[in-house]
């Protein structure tokens, strides 16, 4: 009774985040978690506006996000996690820490521990060639082979030659292809088949194809399914409980699910997308399981863990294989106490961060039910990063913003379009100028000066010029080589 009295309260007050283990935090914790929250920066802000911060619903708001979970790693321990917002647009249903999200390509990093336990068992070398234990599917043979092999080092650090560099999902109203027609690109796959095209460990080319190839490794290994192995072999031994490859959901797992969205708050259809390429995109977890991993590899790499791996080969996982800055799993960059390992993850309706120090024991993650959040989750970290003051985290200045001038205002309404990302309208509400898109939900365009506009896109803050014919007709902006080519 008293579950569903605050679960009601959650959803009157949907500025409030729903979470019920406070109780168990010190108040100490409870001001950190309170500076957190409300110590966002705004990526552009007006003049008057610079420094001045907002509470992540606010942020949340501004950039059509529907929910946002986040989970905090101090001293190698989970620290505190966080759930805000609903799970799906319209539906008022909170999320909680328990909300399960798509980790996208995070899920490569956790699938990497899976083939490393083999490693650990002898199931194969690093740098054996993968041909000789693949039993159902054999890389396709190529010249480019004929003195290096594909092994499972290079696949896990992207260096293995491999196309496609990442999968769009199915969604649950089509047919769903087999590993074996994906790995072929076979209707009904939607990628191309998964080729070596680039002699293996010349160079690093980021390829969800090569996990793809050690998902089916994996199940030949294993004799197992690889949703199977990796709950036996990871999951659950590093407490992640929550979490899942499968995509079959049990019901109780899908009562807590979030929903995808397209960028600002556009749920897509049939709610989520399948990824029968699990080691690549196919993760269902939390931001408190994905915590669980950062504390196991930071306790491992300190040699006080060995529930997967023997000290050498966390050592190996967290060290850069070539130019491209991946370890075996995770990305790795910085030096010193100031190294850290992280990856980035994007599903269709879902997006996510995991980062994390190799020494000192801090890391965070930040799951997000909508795409184009990265501006979010940026705000969000670097308010983390402040308040628990992160070694040599990088720091990015706030844009400066001028009032929109008149010209602009008035003159700049209208269809323009975004190279492939289709149309955008652009819309005058009062003072403010607004671009719409179905790609990228709606966003707030910023005076820079009297004829020129601050654009918060992707993560990414430009400038773009007006660009005006004779008549002064405003006919495209120009931002870089990027062209807004006016429509109407």
């Amino acid at each position: 009774m008293r579950a569903r009295f605050l679960n009601a309260l959650c959803i009157v007050f949907m500025s409030v985040p729903c979470v019920h283990a406070q109780a168990q935090e010190s108040a100490e914790v409870q001001a950190q978690i309170k500076r957190v929250e409300s110590g966002l920066l705004p990526i552009v802000a007006m003049q008057d506006r610079i420094g001045a911060t907002q509470r992540v619903q606010e942020r949340m708001a501004a950039y059509g996000v529907p929910a946002v979970s986040m989970a905090v790693v101090k001293d190698g321990k989970l620290h505190w996690a966080r759930s805000y917002g609903v799970i799906e647009t319209g539906v008022q249903k909170p999320v909680s820490n328990d909300t399960l999200f798509l980790a996208g390509s995070i899920s490569k990093p956790v699938a990497a521990l899976g083939a490393l336990t083999l490693v650990k068992n002898e199931k194969i070398g690093l740098d054996d060639d993968v041909n000789a234990r693949l039993k159902s599917w054999q890389v396709p043979d190529s010249s480019l082979m004929s003195d290096e092999k594909v092994t499972l080092r290079r696949l896990l650090s992207h260096t293995a030659g491999m196309t496609v560099h990442g999968f769009p999902g199915y969604s649950s109203t089509v047919q769903v292809p087999t590993l074996l027609q994906i790995l072929n690109g076979e209707k009904p796959a939607n990628t191309a088949a998964i080729l070596l095209d680039t002699k293996p460990g010349s160079r690093y080319r980021y390829s969800g194809g090569g996990y793809t190839v050690m998902q089916q490794l994996v199940i030949d290994l294993s004799g197992m399914p690889f949703e199977t192995y990796m709950q036996s072999a990871v999951l659950t031994p590093l407490g992640m409980k929550q979490s899942t490859y499968s995509q079959s959901l049990s019901p109780e797992q899908l009562a807590r699910r979030a929903t995808g969205h397209r960028a600002g708050g556009k749920p897509i259809p049939g709610k989520v997308h399948l990824y029968p390429e699990m080691a690549a995109a196919g993760l269902w977890t939390t931001a408190s399981d994905l915590a669980r991993y950062i504390v196991y590899a930071q306790s491992a790499s300190q040699g006080k863990e060995d529930k997967l791996l023997n000290s050498d080969l966390v050592r190996q996982m967290l060290s850069i294989q070539q130019s491209g800055g991946h370890g075996l799993g995770p990305q790795i960059e910085g030096e010193g106490d100031a190294m850290r390992f992280f990856h980035g993850g994007v599903d269709e309706g879902f997006e996510a961060n995991l980062i994390a120090y190799v020494h000192g024991g801090n890391g965070a993650v930040i799951m997000t039910n909508a795409n184009l959040s990265g501006p979010l989750r940026g705000e969000i970290l670097a308010s983390i990063a402040k308040e628990y003051q992160w070694l040599n985290f990088p720091t990015r200045a706030q844009m400066s913003a001028v009032p929109l001038s008149k010209f602009l205002l008035e003159r700049l309404p209208g269809q323009y379009q975004l190279g492939r990302a289709g149309p955008v309208t652009v819309v005058a509400r009062g003072d403010r100028l607004i671009a719409q898109s179905e790609t990228y939900g709606e966003i707030e365009l910023f005076g820079k000066n009297d004829d020129s506009i601050l654009q918060p896109l992707v993560g990414i803050v430009a400038g773009a010029q007006a660009i005006v014919d004779e008549n002064g007709r405003v006919i495209k902006m120009q931002m870089g080589d990027v062209e807004f080519k006016r429509l109407d």
